[in-house]
């Protein structure tokens, strides 16, 4: 909201009428030890901590989801976003069921990672651990975790 004032006002001092812009960076996101080239690499970046945290019935898209196959190494993906704070998490979904498996206990059974490479204690990270600031063009690191 505090973003939209000032625009309308400009636009109703100015005599002459230009279209507002709206702000946009580039975040580059590069994924690595990928360690097999099956299946798919799926990446979320959440823009609130309910985002990220979310449960499928109550979450609304979030504003960056990629799947691509999986390439072995290292993977780099860029999209534009607003300003603002953001927490990714990276799912290689090696049996490509859109779904991230676990064993009889709930430990996942294929490699992911969060922003910040932040770890959880039993469960997925925090948006805490994991939230970085997007303002001009922004690089981000994410290591695969190998436990499963």
């Amino acid at each position: 909201m505090s973003r939209i004032v000032p625009i309308f006002l400009a636009l109703a001092t100015s005599t002459a009428f230009a279209p507002a812009v709206v702000s946009a960076d580039t975040l580059t996101i590069t994924i690595s030890d990928i360690r097999v080239s099956e299946g798919r690499l799926m990446v979320q970046v959440a823009n609130s901590e309910k985002g990220f945290e979310f449960s499928e019935e109550s979450a609304a898209p979030p504003p960056v989801a990629i799947s691509q196959l999986a390439e072995v190494g290292e993977m780099t993906f860029e999209v534009t976003l607003p300003p603002g704070t953001y927490a990714a998490r990276v799912l290689h979904d090696i049996n490509g069921n859109s779904r991230m498996d676990s064993n009889f206990i709930g430990m996942p059974k294929e490699p992911w990672a969060f922003s910040n490479n932040a770890m959880g204690n039993r469960g997925p990270a925090k948006w805490q651990d994991a939230k970085f600031e997007v303002d001009g063009a922004t690089a981000i690191n994410i290591r695969l975790n190998q436990r499963g």
